[in-house]
């Protein structure tokens, strides 16, 4: 078989097509889990911001209960409990209820995926 210089170019060519397809394909799936990873954040946001939702608890613990990311929920749910705090102690017990219940909700949540 005689190798001319263009069928040396043309699967040269080939396998950077196929390289490159292969690598499209992996950006795809970072890409989707990243995007997955993004919703399941904003729904603890959501959840953080409206502690009554109906998926609230669920939201949290989906998240925090996964180990790659327990660390980032519970330390996001420690500061925001300890900023509602301050704001509890600032107003000497007179605050919103909204305050309090978010308390309430926190406190449930560190404890739910402490125990997972």
């Amino acid at each position: 078989m005689v190798r001319t210089p263009l069928a040396v170019l043309l699967i040269l060519c080939a396998f950077i097509s196929s390289t490159c397809t292969i690598a499209n394909a992996a950006t795809k799936a970072d890409d989707q889990t990243a995007m997955e990873l993004g919703r399941k954040v904003l729904a603890v946001r959501e959840a953080i911001q409206n502690p009554g939702g109906p998926k609230a608890m669920q939201a949290v613990t989906d998240l925090g209960g996964d180990q790659r990311y327990y660390v980032m929920v519970r330390g996001w749910l420690s500061y925001q409990l300890d900023g509602d705090r301050s704001i509890l102690n600032a107003a000497k017990g007179q605050a919103r209820d909204e305050v309090k219940q978010r308390i309430q909700f926190l406190e449930k949540a560190i404890r739910a995926i402490d125990l997972e």
